[in-house]
């Protein structure tokens, strides 16, 4: 009886591991993970030649935001230290979520003065929201350098 018990119990384990193997989708969409909440500057990433640079950002300029919790709008809160001082620079305007290809995710952001900035969506999961912009494209003599933009969630 006990072998049997143990059998039962190995099979039941392998079904669970098995049947949970492939489920990795989110219980929401993915332009309803971004527009949940508010996200908040965490840090700068830098890469370049395959080197990845953190910036630990000033307590000022971890104070900034963005909010898609507007299905048309985005709010953007960017602070920075200018001359010791915290200053902070409002803008918003429209965005577009665009998903091409498989899993490329991009987002563009349309100042209300018509200005335009395109970003790559890194990461987008409940703990981060991570935007990637080509600061330097790959010449002869430079390699392409990338900015990443981490942001975590916030109530």
């Amino acid at each position: 009886m006990k072998r049997l018990y143990s059998i039962l119990l190995v099979i039941l384990g392998f079904f669970i591991i098995v049947s949970c193997g492939d489920d990795n989708s989110f219980a929401i969409t993915q332009p309803q993970l971004l527009s949940a909440h508010k996200w908040q500057l965490k840090e700068e990433r830098t890469i370049q030649d395959n080197t990845t640079t953190t910036d630990g950002l000033l307590a000022c300029e971890r104070q900034s935001t963005l909010d898609f919790t507007d299905p048309e709008k985005y709010y953007s809160a960017a602070y920075a230290t200018t001359d010791g001082n915290c200053v902070e620079t409002d803008t918003n305007g429209t965005y577009n979520y665009q998903l091409t290809g498989t899993n490329k995710r991009y987002i563009t952001l349309t100042q209300s003065d018509g200005t335009e900035k395109t970003y790559y969506m890194y990461q987008l999961d409940p703990s981060y929201l991570i935007l990637q912009e080509t600061v330097q494209e790959a010449t002869d003599t430079e390699s392409q350098k990338l900015k990443l933009y981490v942001y975590i969630p916030i109530e």
